[in-house]
């Protein structure tokens, strides 16, 4: 699988976009076009799989692999794929990063996991990132939902 060795995240890195056929299964067609589409446009520095764009919440953990390797399989060599890791627990993310990592991510954008709305301290929302962390070399970056929402970050959380 390609990887970009050494990937600093900056710049632009939108989000594909996933299509789905009526039965609800990956339109792979019309998705490797979407990522076509998307990779041809002049200054991206990457683009994002298996994130909100991509109705992770909805996809299976062989979806999320199927959505890296078609992305892998049509942009990879152009531009580094950044893999979103969206569950409610560490084992589970913890898991999602390890697949990432074999399936040639370049980094990984960390979602909150969903009990963090009920609560959560700063030693939670480490120990989530340590656990993610220690399954992967990739650089992790922190999706930073807005403080209302229970997900978000409070400043002294670093």
């Amino acid at each position: 699988m390609p990887r970009h060795v050494n990937y600093v995240p900056h710049g632009v890195i939108p989000g594909g976009a996933a299509a789905f056929d009526n039965d609800l299964a990956i339109d792979e067609a019309s998705f490797r076009k979407h990522l076509r589409d998307v990779a041809s446009v002049e200054g991206l520095s990457a683009i994002t799989v298996n994130a909100h764009s991509t109705e992770v919440g909805s996809c299976s953990f062989e979806e999320q692999r199927r959505v890296l390797n078609i992305a892998q399989d049509e942009i990879g060599a152009k531009l580094p794929l950044i893999n979103g890791i969206w569950a409610d627990g560490s084992l589970e993310a913890a898991r999602l990063a390890r697949m990432a990592t074999q399936g040639g991510a370049s980094a990984l954008l960390v979602f909150p996991p969903a009990p963090f709305t009920l609560g959560q301290s700063p030693q939670m929302a480490l120990a989530h990132f340590k656990r993610i962390a220690d399954a992967t070399d990739l650089p992790l970056i922190v999706f930073q939902y807005p403080l209302a929402t229970g997900q978000g970050y409070p400043k002294d959380t670093c």
